[in-house]
C-alpha cells in the first residue's frame, strides 16, 4: 500500500467517524411515542426505530406497518435472489428491496468501502382519533406530555389516540449539517390530501430540534413527483451545491433514476391556541399567530425552548 492509499484510507476512517458521531444524535429523538403536530388536528407523528429487537423482525414489522413505503419503490424492480441459491452466491449489485430493508433497520457497516445505513429512523404520520361524544369526565383534565423539544407547545387535549395505520412515511437520518430523506411515500388512497405536506412539516420540526438547517431529499426522476416537491419548497441540488454543503461521495443513500433535491428548514411558526368545549367534549386547536410570510422561510439554526404550558379555562389561550 502506497503513501497515497494510506492517506486515503485514513481520510475515509476519519470521515466515517465524523458521520457516525453525527448520526448518533438520532438517539436523542423519542421513538414509538405519539407527537402532536401543531396546526394538524387530525393527525400526529411518530419516530420509529425498526432496528430493534433485531434487523429481520424489524424489517418484517416495517413492511407490515407501512407497506406502501416499500411498494412505491419496489414495484417493477427485480427482487434479490433467495438465500442459499446459486444466484445468491454470485457477485451482483444490491436491489432496491435490500436498500429499503437496510435503511429502515439502520444496517451499519464496518467496512469503509461499503455503504453505511446506521442512524436511520422511520417517521410516520398517523390518523388521530377524536371522539365526538366522549364519556363524561374523560377529557376533564389535560394529559401532560414528557419534556422534549418535539411536538406542539402545549399538552395534547384530548390525548393522542390512534385511528388506524400510518398514512404517510419516510426514512430520515441526521448528518453533518443536514437531514437526509432517501425514501418518502404516501398511502395511494390517501394522496393529494395534504398528508405529504404534513409529514414534511414534521420532518422540519425534527430538523429544528437537532439544529439542522437543511433537508436533503432523494426524489424519483418523475416529472409529477418533482413538481410536487417543488411546490413543497424543494429545489434541485447540483454537484456544486453538494460540495458547498460539505457532502462527499458515499455520505448519502442514492439510487439510480433519482434526483437529489434540498430545502432550507424554515423557522418555527408561532401559534395561538383555542380550547373548544361543548358538554363533555374538549379539544385544543392551534392557529397561526400571524399570517405566513416569506420571513418564515429563513433557515432556522437555533432552537428556542417551548413555553411553559399554562392552565386554561376555555376559549382563547395566551
Amino acid at each position: 500500500m502506497g503513501a497515497s492509499d494510506t492517506e486515503t484510507l485514513e481520510f475515509n476512517r476519519q470521515r466515517r467517524s465524523q458521520l457516525l458521531a453525527a448520526r448518533d444524535r438520532a438517539n436523542e429523538l423519542p421513538c414509538h411515542e405519539p407527537i402532536e403536530l401543531a396546526g394538524r388536528p387530525n393527525v400526529y407523528y411518530e419516530l420509529r426505530d425498526y432496528s430493534q429487537p433485531n434487523k429481520l423482525d424489524g424489517s418484517k414489522q416495517a413492511r407490515s406497518d407501512v407497506p406502501y413505503l416499500f411498494k412505491s419503490f419496489e414495484t417493477g424492480q427485480a427482487r434479490p435472489p433467495r438465500p442459499g441459491t446459486k444466484n445468491a452466491q454470485l457477485p451482483r449489485a444490491a436491489t432496491i428491496h435490500e436498500y429499503l430493508d437496510w435503511t429502515v433497520t439502520a444496517q451499519g457497516s464496518q467496512a469503509l468501502d461499503e455503504l453505511d445505513f446506521s442512524g436511520f429512523r422511520t417517521i410516520v404520520l398517523v390518523p388521530r382519533f377524536r371522539p365526538h361524544w366522549p364519556a363524561p369526565g374523560l377529557f376533564d383534565k389535560e394529559h401532560s406530555k414528557k419534556p422534549r423539544r418535539l411536538g406542539a407547545p402545549r399538552n395534547p387535549w384530548p390525548v393522542l389516540l390512534c385511528d388506524g395505520k400510518p398514512v404517510c412515511a419516510a426514512t430520515i437520518r441526521v448528518s453533518l449539517g443536514y437531514l437526509e430523506v432517501p425514501f418518502f411515500a404516501t398511502l395511494e388512497s390517501k394522496r393529494k390530501r395534504g398528508y405529504g405536506r404534513a409529514l414534511v412539516e414534521a420532518i422540519e420540526e425534527v430538523a429544528r430540534s437537532l439544529n439542522v438547517p437543511r433537508l436533503l431529499l432523494c426524489s424519483t426522476d418523475d416529472p409529477i413527483v418533482k413538481t410536487t416537491w417543488r411546490h413543497l419548497g424543494f429545489v434541485y441540488t447540483s454537484q456544486q451545491d453538494l460540495e458547498d454543503f460539505g457532502v462527499q461521495h458515499g455520505d448519502l443513500v442514492h439510487m439510480d433514476n433519482t434526483v437529489q433535491m434540498h430545502k432550507d428548514v424554515p423557522l418555527a411558526r408561532e401559534w395561538q391556541t383555542l380550547v373548544v368545549r361543548h358538554q363533555h367534549l374538549c379539544q385544543r386547536i392551534y392557529f397561526p399567530a400571524q399570517p405566513y410570510k416569506a420571513a418564515h422561510a429563513e433557515t432556522a439554526v437555533q432552537y428556542k425552548p417551548e413555553p411553559t404550558p399554562a392552565q386554561t379555562n376555555g376559549l382563547l389561550e395566551h
